[in-house]
């Protein structure tokens, strides 16, 4: 429980403006500043997946738990992958990261307890307006990697691979593991100049709809398939069974409660419930 005095007013703006105005500078705000902590003494640690830092939400949480709390998180971005093996091994208080296999691994083996799914968002596969991989009439996102892949391999377009740690490259991995067969358009005709082209082009990349609706949409660039529900990559919180803070537990009750329900619900369409 904490013991400690609610801030005065003039406190509590402090704290909420303190990582607003550290977020707009371009700094790692929720890392730096420390308000109020458990009586135990500290804030937990709670890895979080950097796609969470870039929509804003962490510095959203941040604010909202130095009010109501008088205590908040501090953040560590790290990859979904990297971050639960951190967990994993005791070296953080919690998680907050991305659907990742990982995860599932560690709860079957007693390693992590606790795993909540709080949102989910949609994957993208974005590329070039000109779509040198021919993929426009593509729906089945499988399908349309497949293809942009086998675009790469010949020269006739770019990808951009994610980070293999991250969320989305774990994705990629599980995708591209039995790659489907797939064969380029008829239109695209692997010649000299179309190398050339495709180099000068944007190349195709997998996003997420919480990133895409975050960013500023690059010249020249779209989405050309969304994948379904079933692709749809969760939002999970989990803590660790070698590492036990009391605050961490009141974090996880916080997290699915009304406040942070809020800050979920003003970030859509990029974020979606749990159960979508």
């Amino acid at each position: 429980m904490n013991t400690e005095p609610m801030p005065c007013p003039l406190r509590r703006t402090l704290l909420a403006r303190v990582p607003a105005l550290l977020w707009g500078a371009g700094l790692p705000a929720v890392t730096q500043a420390r308000p109020a902590s458990p009586a135990s003494g500290g804030a937990p640690v709670v890895g979080v997946d950097p796609i969470l830092v870039e929509g804003g939400l962490t510095a959203r949480w941040w604010a909202a738990m130095a009010r109501d709390l008088g205590w908040a998180a501090r953040w560590a971005p790290l990859a979904s992958g990297a971050l639960l093996t951190q967990l994993e091994q005791g070296q953080l208080d919690a998680g907050l990261y991305l659907g990742h296999p990982h995860a599932a691994r560690l709860e079957a083996q007693g390693l992590v307890h606790s795993r909540t799914v709080l949102a989910r968002t949609l994957v993208y596969l974005t590329g070039p307006d000109a779509d040198p991989a021919g993929i426009r009439q593509q729906t089945d996102l499988r399908q349309a990697l497949a293809q942009v892949l086998l675009a790469q391999d010949a020269g006739a377009a770019r990808w951009e691979a994610p980070a293999p740690d991250s969320a989305l490259g774990a994705l990629v991995a599980r995708l591209t593991q039995d790659r489907p067969t797939a064969r380029l358009d008829r239109g695209t005709a692997l010649s000299r100049a179309t190398t050339d082209k495709a180099a000068a082009l944007a190349p195709y990349a997998l996003t997420t709809r919480a990133q895409w609706q975050a960013r500023s949409t690059p010249p020249g660039v779209r989405v050309w398939v969304t994948g379904g529900p079933e692709l749809a990559l969760p939002a999970e919180l989990a803590l660790p069974f070698r590492r036990r803070h009391p605050g961490a537990q009141l974090l996880l009750k916080w997290m699915q409660g009304p406040l942070a329900e809020g800050i979920w619900r003003s970030a859509r369409p990029g974020w979606l419930p749990a159960s979508a």
